[in-house]
């Protein structure tokens, strides 16, 4: 019931530790798995194998056998695979809460009062769903505060039969927002941490907006859009399309938050990379606007190129970074 997340990212090395495990990133229409490298500065392994139709459908698994088929063909090319993985739900999935618990009480008590007292936390049936409980720790959280995350049983365990039909072991489930947080100080060379930057993973069928404040997700949302055929053979209405699509989510952001106004943005996912977009997003924004690249010193070749749609990968390869 209790997955004990934050235990097990904990204990996975960041950066260069070969060791680490691959972030497995399943999408609608395709899979991508990343490894960091051995050394800093080369780039990453990494593997994109698209998914057959209607294996993944609204970012729920509908054939867990057929993408595990895809992740291991994608494994399949790495040099070194590895067995353990990490891959996400979709933070829409995802319930987060902050409780105020004694301090004292050790991870054991804690499980057993949440879960006597799941009806106050939880919408759901407790045997229906994956908990995760962390403690937080810092100036802005009050002694004993802990961050419980909530998700519906078959959206966690559709992904994990996806990774072991695969042949490999998943070592957690992480949320999204989770993996963005840890890859966001490699997204610019000295992030400012006064200001909010935001992250927007364009995908299939949707837009999704993360804001973040010294790295740490302070909100996330979700928006139907439509990536059309008809679209991409025009990439200048496209980019049109897009970039308006995203001055809505800020907006809706800007209009319902304490925090202040985004002052860049990173664009990530599949289509981050179409002609025209950052530049269009850019100028309707007013602010600076880039494609997503955390891989320093790759500013050419291919994981140049597919470096915005490996964002979500990254940030699970490395696992347990939490910049504290």
């Amino acid at each position: 019931m209790f997955v004990r997340l934050c235990e097990i990212l904990a204990r996975t090395p960041f950066l260069g530790g070969g060791g680490g495990p691959l972030g497995v990133d399943i999408g609608t229409r395709a899979v991508k798995l990343l490894r960091w490298p051995r050394k800093s500065g080369r780039p990453p392994e990494y593997a994109i194998t698209p998914l057959p139709a209607g294996a993944v459908e609204e970012r729920n698994i509908r054939d867990a056998e057929a993408v595990g088929r895809c992740i291991a063909e994608a494994a399949g090319t790495l040099r070194s695979p590895g067995r353990l993985a990490v891959t996400a739900v979709p933070s829409s999935l995802v319930m987060q809460k902050t409780l105020a618990m004694e301090p004292e009480m050790s991870d054991a008590e804690l499980e057993a009062q949440i879960t006597v007292e799941a009806d106050r936390y939880i919408p759901w049936p407790i045997d229906e769903v994956r908990m995760d409980i962390c403690r937080l720790d810092g100036p802005e959280h009050a002694a004993g505060s802990i961050l419980l995350s909530v998700c519906r049983k078959e959206h966690v365990d559709s992904r994990e039969r996806a990774i072991e039909s695969a042949g490999l072991r998943a070592a957690a489930v992480d949320a999204e927002h989770h993996a963005f947080e840890r890859v966001w100080r490699l997204l610019a060379p000295a992030p400012d941490e006064a200001k909010l930057t935001a992250v927007a993973d364009i995908g299939a069928g949707a837009i999704r907006l993360y804001v973040l404040s010294d790295g740490r997700s302070i909100y996330n949302a979700e928006r139907p859009f439509s990536d059309s055929a008809q679209s991409r053979r025009e990439p200048e209405s496209f980019a049109v399309d897009s970039a308006g699509q995203l001055g809505q989510a800020l907006q809706l952001f800007h209009s319902s938050s304490r925090h202040g106004r985004v002052a860049s943005l990173y664009l990530c996912g599949a289509a981050a990379a179409a002609e025209g977009l950052a530049e269009q997003a850019q100028r309707i924004l007013a602010i600076p606007v880039a494609s997503a690249n955390p891989f320093s010193g790759a500013s050419a070749g291919p994981v140049a190129k597919d470096a915005p749609a490996l964002l979500l990968a990254a940030g699970l390869a490395i696992a347990g970074a939490r910049h504290d």
